[in-house]
């Protein structure tokens, strides 16, 4: 099982900051700033969501905790855009959490034969399914997560 934790860093982190930004600020946090970096602010940020959630409290990203999150961020009404968009990308090569899910997304929604195996490695087989996910949503086709993939994957599930 993969896990977003302290010290992790990248395009999963960034989204997250930006997902608990937009579910929190009805509590009154101190946004947290969409670095891609889980220090310990975004920490804090995860706990908080937790606690308000009813989940274990870790402060780590799990399955559980990540499906809650994107859960509660599609509920949304009318979410701000990002304000930081980085370079970040998930790519050939890439492992952890971010990638587990976005094989599961890409199963459901894409459909692929046989099913892409949801385990957190980025390779051939993944980026064949973002290619084919990126041309069927009129996206430029390079095998690549970014920004624009990623949100338009979230907004599906």
């Amino acid at each position: 099982m993969f896990t977003i934790t302290f010290g992790s860093t990248g395009l999963d982190v960034k989204k997250l900051q930006y997902y608990l930004n937009q579910i929190l600020k009805q509590e009154g946090t101190t946004p947290l700033k969409e670095d891609g970096v889980f220090g310990q602010n975004t920490q804090f940020a995860v706990v908080i969501y937790q606690y308000l959630h009813g989940l274990p409290i870790d402060g780590i990203i799990g399955s559980e905790t990540w499906n809650s999150i994107i859960a509660s961020f599609n509920a949304l009404e009318n979410p701000t855009a990002e304000t930081n968009k980085s370079g970040n990308t998930l790519r050939i090569g890439s492992t952890g959490l971010a990638v587990q899910k976005i094989q599961g997304y890409l199963n459901r929604l894409n459909n692929p034969t046989p099913n892409l195996v949801t385990d957190g490695n980025f390779g051939q087989r993944t980026r064949q399914a973002v290619i084919s996910f990126q041309t069927a949503q009129n996206i430029t086709p390079d095998g690549v997560i970014g920004n624009l993939t990623w949100d338009r994957l979230i907004s599906l599930i």
